[in-house]
């Protein structure tokens, strides 16, 4: 059977349109400054699953992401927020090693990104997108799909003709799979209100039907690091209420919602709706003040990116709790309209004022 794959803490605090330089941001980047000066290499990134300094990102003569400053420490649970066209999607494909900064530094687990083995290494960071549904191959069976992200283990050669243990692709020589993963990817499609689709293809789905095969998928990777993005997308009121459900469990640290403990979790979306309880981190992406853009541009002569009508880049413009960041004030400055917030029983909702 084939699997059907082919292939903070703050450091810079920024109110919208006013930038916030705190002394501990500014002692922050001193430190790595200096460990810099002694060490090129050096990042103190140890205890955090994304370290993000300074990054930025510009392709095609535009400047996407600028200053990107994001510390996700270990374990914790995030949202990150912003409205469509910010650069969410290009810094969660950093995130998860299918983009790379050209401005800035990042490191992903303790680790540089171009000093992971994205093969070896790289399911220890689990992506659930679109883009991933995409390079799904249409006739995979779903079941499959959710299995291939099972830990690589071991099978004593004795075992290899036993019923329990499944080939599962042929052209990853002697990874094989047993019948309790299959058990446990089954399970989890049960949660998920899709068991129905085991056995079934990939091609013949609903876009929210695809959508829970790989939020199933990340579930099952038991990795490090996990990013939700979009996690609803094409789901009707049933299924998004399902899934918020769900990952409320995993944002709160139920030990049956995922197979490992510490596990940092991020959830990028721009409906507030779709926020599980149990996320207790924010991260808010807006448009870079211009004078700001400016200063940078300056600090990196290396960017190509000429004045063509290009909207400001994003960047992130806010790290906290989210009480204090989903407020009608920075809603309204994001979005450019004003918004009342709402919060009531564990759940956030928005709407013009």
């Amino acid at each position: 059977m084939n699997s059907g794959f082919r292939g903070f803490r703050p450091v810079i605090g920024c109110k919208f349109g006013r930038m916030t330089d705190t002394a501990a941001s500014r002692n922050a980047r001193a430190a790595v400054n200096a460990a810099d000066r002694n060490d090129p290499t050096a990042m103190p990134t140890a205890d955090f699953a994304v370290y993000a300094d300074s990054v930025g990102f510009w392709r095609d003569r535009r400047l996407i992401l600028a200053d990107v400053n994001l510390h996700i420490r270990r374990g914790e649970k995030w949202i990150l927020f912003g409205p469509n066209g910010i650069g969410k999607s290009t810094l969660i494909a950093m995130m998860s090693l299918r983009q790379f900064p050209n401005v800035g530094r990042l490191s992903l687990l303790g680790h540089k990104p171009g000093g992971i083995d994205k093969f070896s290494s790289g399911h220890r960071i689990a992506l659930a997108s679109s883009a991933v549904g995409r390079e799904v191959a249409p006739p995979a069976d779903p079941l499959d799909v959710i299995v291939d992200a099972a830990p690589i283990r071991a099978v004593p050669e004795d075992q290899g003709d036993s019923a329990d243990v499944v080939e599962l692709s042929a052209r990853r020589g002697n990874r094989r799979r047993d019948g309790a993963e299959y058990e446990r990817a089954y399970a989890l499609m049960e949660r998920f209100g899709i068991e129905y689709l085991a056995g079934k293809r990939m091609a013949g789905l609903s876009e929210g039907e695809r959508t829970r095969v790989l939020i199933c998928r990340n579930l099952m990777s038991d990795a490090d690091l996990m990013i939700f993005d979009e996690p609803t997308t094409g789901m009707d009121l049933g299924g998004r209420e399902l899934v918020v459900r769900e990952l409320g469990r995993l944002g709160e640290g139920d030990a049956t919602a995922a197979a490992g403990d510490g596990q940092t979790v991020i959830l990028v979306t721009h409906q507030l709706e779709e926020i599980p309880a149990g996320f207790d981190h924010l991260a808010l992406m807006g448009h870079m003040p211009e004078e700001r853009y400016r200063e940078y541009l300056a600090a990196h002569p290396n960017i190509y990116a000429p004045d063509l009508g290009n909207p400001m880049p994003g960047t992130v413009t806010y790290t906290g709790g989210l009480e204090d960041g989903f407020t009608a004030e920075h809603l309204s400055e994001m979005f450019g309209f004003p918004i009342a917030v709402r919060h009531r029983d564990g759940r956030w909702s928005a709407f013009r004022a």
